[in-house]
């Protein structure tokens, strides 16, 4: 077969294994291959229809969303809807976040940038339209073009309000989904049937939309959030906050779980979603990232498919092979050295892949790796993928130890127990850096905008070569306007002003973030907490030379000691200290001190507005304990937001609940 004749049927047979999963998918509700595996086909599909024109099929997936519902028997009537209901734009990993964010940019002026975060919940999309504040229609997306009118049902999910306290006519769209408790309800419930079970919440959710009988609707209790207004200007609405504020208002239903960020924060976000993401009641496959500002959507425009002020980061695990190219070592604010191997440019999740880390060196030996050799990688939302295994050993020897710092080229040094060597210089380039890097990140000082590539320019231009410098930048905003980052683009009068405003706004901050900011070994967040209870400044812990009232903080051990007698013995850390003392004004976040919860347990779930080691910090300063189960001896659970089985487990043992208003209740 000649060529062309190859790829014609190539790109045929893409088109009908796509379009029969979108028809498992859409119509039968019983996909047969992951996420993942789909998207990949269809990138494929695009990247050859791209290629070759003349061979696009009428049918082509990559120019509709769904399926294609005329080819089918469907027992709902079909109704078009007034604007196209668009799929989102998929990313998996932070370069696509940037792709997307770039093109952003090249429209929105940077100030008014902003990004909201939702979870994307793996449900059925529904759009509702309300007319004289009655719900006179429900369509699923269907196609796109065409969705499937199943309003007799809608009527019988409960949250869904049948009245609402606003008469202009809206259409309003977002998702349908059976929460996890009450998915494992029904495969009981039809298991003792002798049912078919469905296999996931989604399929469920599915399902249960399409009955013919609408009292299996109401029997089976889904749930929906709506994130979406059609035409959102016309109701006076200017962003996607206002549009939730509004829904609220209303009383339609929306996910609690917001937030509003600047692009800035988007890597930190995307890794702390991560870590929540399975915790919810109902199933989630990604997390929404949306312009804020509405009134740019539509001069972004969108695709067949696709908006372009909107994008899904997917968390999906996908694994790759590749060749060792060359391995390097970095050296981070510790002067821990991490390996780092060049490989060959391979494409995972969707991104073309050239370094990964090879952690240290026990791990190199353990291996046997070496330059040459085959491995495998993973990236599972995290910014740097990770080597995981050697899969075919290419070479005899392994890779040799590094024992200079890249650096500085000081010598390695490594201690008795500890698997990491270490660069002892403290005037290492890229010790210093990240040291500053460090006390600028978001759970330390949290000064916005201040990325690695932007310190480690300022540095090697001598505009801050010391923490301290960060607070005097006001006087040199013309050097840090013109600094060149990436593609010799300078940094900007706008971007320098907003930043010196993130560094003014970082004066105000608790000591035990000051103290977490340093950057010290053996002290993390949770004891610099602990220790901001004996000490409310760094002249308290310079006065106090031998540590003696830290000494005696439970949970504070001896490496931790070590570790600040250490740093205190550099006068230039001490001199780091009391210039912090002096220019900073500490918020006592633990000024409440009594025993008002001696022999109390509390036990901490769910979301709330400061992280876990905040309360827990409070707690114990009051004399309580903190456990991490319920039992019959809690006291009290602190619940936030998508508290979870705690919550469950507390109510059947009458347990005292508290939210956050009625936590600090009993401190006053």
């Amino acid at each position: 077969m000649y060529f062309g004749g190859w790829m014609k049927q190539k790109i045929s047979e893409l088109t009908n294994l796509i379009n029969q999963w979108n028809y498992e998918y859409f119509i039968l509700n019983e996909p047969t291959v992951s996420d993942l595996e789909y998207d990949k086909a269809l990138l494929e599909l695009e990247r050859l229809e791209k290629e070759f024109p003349q061979f696009i099929h009428p049918n082509s997936p990559t120019k509709k969303v769904g399926a294609n519902y005329n080819a089918y028997l469907s027992k709902f009537t079909k109704v078009k809807h007034m604007q196209p209901m668009l799929s989102l734009d998929k990313a998996y990993s932070y370069d696509d976040v940037e792709k997307f964010i770039s093109n952003i940019e090249q429209v929105v002026p940077t100030e008014e940038i902003q990004f909201s975060l939702e979870p994307k919940i793996d449900g059925l999309s529904i759009a509702l339209h309300y007319q004289n504040g009655y719900l006179a229609k429900a369509l699923t997306r269907g196609d796109g073009v065409e969705g499937e009118d199943v309003t007799d049902n809608v009527f019988q999910i409960k949250g869904i309000p049948h009245i609402i306290d606003y008469s202009n006519d809206i259409e309003v769209r977002g998702e349908v989904f059976m929460s996890k408790n009450q998915f494992n309800t029904l495969k009981t419930q039809m298991s003792q049937e002798g049912k078919k079970i469905p296999s996931n919440p989604r399929n469920a959710a599915s399902g249960t939309l399409r009955q013919k009988d609408s009292e299996v609707v109401k029997q089976r209790s889904l749930s929906c959030y709506i994130y979406e207004i059609v035409e959102p200007l016309k109701h006076d609405l200017n962003t996607q906050k206002e549009i939730l504020a509004f829904l609220k208002k209303i009383n339609i239903p929306i996910n609690p779980y917001m937030q509003i960020v600047d692009s800035e924060e988007l890597p930190d976000k995307i890794e702390d979603f991560a870590e929540i993401k399975n915790k919810f009641n109902y199933d989630v496959d990604g997390l929404v990232i949306k312009l804020n500002n509405l009134k740019y959507w539509e001069r972004l425009g969108k695709t067949a498919k696709f908006p372009k002020h909107s994008v899904a980061f997917k968390y999906d695990v996908e694994q790759a092979s590749s060749i060792i190219k060359n391995i390097a070592v970095s050296v981070g604010r510790t002067g821990k050295v991490t390996y780092i191997a060049d490989i060959d440019p391979v494409e995972l999740n969707q991104t073309l892949v050239t370094r990964a880390t090879l952690h240290n060196y026990n791990f190199i030996e353990e291996l046997k790796i070496n330059v040459g050799d085959e491995i495998a990688i993973i990236k599972a939302g995290e910014i740097i993928p990770k080597i995981i295994a050697l899969t075919h050993k290419n070479t005899e020897n392994t890779f040799k130890k590094v024992l200079s710092c890249p650096s500085c080229l000081s010598q390695l040094v490594e201690y008795e127990g500890i698997v990491d060597q270490f660069c002892t210089n403290q005037n290492c380039e890229e010790k210093q850096v990240n040291k500053i890097y460090h006390f600028a990140s978001r759970k330390a000082m949290n000064i916005v905008g201040m990325g690695l590539e932007l310190v480690r320019s300022l540095y090697r231009a001598k505009i801050i070569e010391k923490i301290e410098d960060l607070y005097s930048l006001e006087t040199k905003i013309q050097e840090l306007s013109n600094i060149k980052l990436k593609g010799n683009v300078n940094f900007g009068l706008l971007r320098a002003q907003k930043l010196l405003i993130n560094i003014k706004k970082s004066k105000n901050v608790s000591f035990a973030k000051v103290l977490f900011a340093l950057g010290l070994n053996h002290l993390g967040s949770r004891a610099a907490i602990l220790i901001a209870q004996k000490y409310s400044s760094f002249a308290d812990l310079i006065n106090d030379r031998e540590l003696d009232l830290l000494k005696n903080i439970d949970n504070i051990g001896p490496k931790t000691v070590n570790s600040i007698l250490d740093y205190m013995s550099d006068e230039n850390n001490v001199q780091l200290m009391k210039f912090l003392d002096i220019n900073l004004n500490y918020i006592n976040a633990n000024a409440t001190k009594s025993n008002i919860f001696a022999g109390k347990t509390f036990v901490i779930t769910g979301t709330l507005s400061y992280a876990r080691e905040h309360f827990v910090a409070i707690i114990e300063a009051n004399g309580g304990n903190v456990s991490s189960s319920v039992s019959k001896k809690t006291s009290y659970l602190l619940a936030g937001e998508h508290a979870g089985s705690k919550l469950d487990k507390a109510k059947s043992l009458n347990i005292q609940i508290l939210n956050e208003n009625e936590f600090n209740n009993l401190l006053k």
